[in-house]
């Protein structure tokens, strides 16, 4: 049975189109694939080509769609797709209708964000179609610093001015619990491949600094109830997106100061606006590197009392990328919303501090994930070697924003991760 929202005009099937989608259904040895693109939205679509494209951070599939008279992405997610939570085809939905809210409910940022063709909801999968965007991510580590922090600048300032700071409120929010929920939750997955020591024992070392398993550090945090409570927001916003990646804004071809903004979190609640924030800076200071580029990881295990080293550096050169972190966190504190969080909600730079290593922590487990990316070319950006530095990295982050919080209230911790220290070692990789 199918329940489904089409408002796309009618084109004409080709028969190419048919063969396009049952060649990506089928796998090197003949096999149906989980990734196909549904037949049913070939016809109902009436399409001419489809195209698989470059799989991203969820396990939903994209397929640039050519009709008679439209140019498509439809995402495609299939029940079961994911092990961890929130990648599941009811949260999947609810992105189509977040967008759709936004639109209705927002017309300063309307312009800014994709819009919503079509809805299905079938029995084996799901799906949404939307106008193909031609153009890449807005800010990624190949763009000059000076470039990207121009455009950093402006699409905060979009963000904030007609989002965030137009439709807060006064009210609590324990976003902060939901991280330490879910990392606890995807704990399992992690203890299937990562070695021991990132998760329970004796301390570790990560880029020269202490830090505690994840299993102790986790605990400790949950029982400091002065922490969490300095941890809480004062303030929280309008669902603007809820999982801000920089790749989630694209600059449109041809049109650098123009944006549009893709795959939110799919969640319609006041939330923190900090958390995306969070992402951002992630993706600034360890995500878009480690994607696009890998990471290279010289463990040294515990022996004769010393505890277990991890060094981990980049393999790309863009040192002057993740510089950028700082940067961006005194750009937001610039902005009229920054200013008006200084008043209201002056903890915000230590929760973000703590969301970032919570995203990083997050994305470790994901990287584990069967339905994540098999295939990303080299073994520096293996799902392993992804997901070894993204947990190690997120303990060193938690210690630093610990020692923050002991420290001031207002001052942003340190969020340095080491990647690019000079370490002097021969690599053998």
């Amino acid at each position: 049975m199918t329940r489904k929202h089409v408002e796309n005009g009618r084109v004409v099937v080709s028969e190419a189109a048919m063969r396009s989608a049952a060649d990506a259904a089928v796998g090197d040895r003949g096999e149906v694939s989980n990734d196909a693109f549904p037949s049913l939205l070939v016809r109902e679509l009436r399409a001419e080509s489809v195209q698989p494209l470059e799989p991203g951070t969820s396990p939903a599939r994209v397929w640039r769609v050519t009709t008679g008279r439209d140019v498509l992405a439809v995402k495609v997610l299939h029940r079961g797709a994911s092990l961890v939570d929130g990648h599941d085809i009811r949260s999947f939905l609810k992105k189509p209708a977040q967008l759709r809210r936004i639109h209705r409910e927002l017309p300063g940022l309307s312009s800014f964000y994709v819009d919503v063709v079509g809805v299905w909801d079938h029995t084996n999968w799901a799906a949404y179609a939307m106008p193909f965007v031609d153009g890449g991510a807005a800010v990624t580590p190949v763009v000059p610093p000076g470039e990207a922090r121009d455009r950093l600048n402006h699409v905060f300032g979009v963000l904030t001015e007609h989002g965030y700071a137009r439709t807060r409120r006064h009210r609590a929010d324990d976003h902060i619990r939901e991280h330490l929920g879910r990392i606890r939750r995807r704990m399992w997955v992690l203890a299937r491949r990562l070695p021991r020591e990132l998760l329970d024992g004796p301390r570790l070392v990560v880029n020269g600094t202490p830090c505690r398993p994840l299993g102790p550090i986790l605990q400790a945090i949950e029982a400091d109830p002065a922490l969490l409570h300095r941890l809480v927001p004062r303030l929280v916003s309008y669902p603007v997106h809820g999982d801000l990646q920089l790749g989630d804004v694209l600059a449109n071809a041809g049109r650098p100061e123009s944006f549009t903004v893709i795959d939110p979190r799919g969640t319609q609640s006041y939330r923190d606006p900090i958390d995306d924030f969070a992402k951002a800076l992630f993706s600034i200071t360890v995500f878009d590197r480690s994607l696009a580029s890998g990471a290279r990881i010289w463990r040294t295990p515990p022996r004769n009392g010393r505890p277990a080293s991890y060094i981990i550096r980049s393999v790309d050169p863009y040192d002057r990328y993740a510089a950028l972190g700082p940067v961006f966190v005194q750009m937001l504190a610039a902005l009229p919303f920054g200013q008006e969080l200084d008043r209201y909600d002056p903890h915000w730079r230590l929760r973000l501090a703590f969301c970032h290593a919570f995203h990083t922590l997050e994305e470790a487990s994901w990287r584990l994930s069967p339905r994540a990316p098999r295939s990303l070319g080299t073994a520096a950006r293996s799902p392993l070697t992804l997901a070894t530095a993204f947990c190690a990295l997120g303990l060193r982050l938690l210690e630093q924003a610990i020692a923050g919080a002991a420290r001031s209230d207002i001052e942003l911790p340190d969020v340095s991760t080491g990647l690019d220290d000079d370490a002097g070692v021969i690599w053998r990789y």
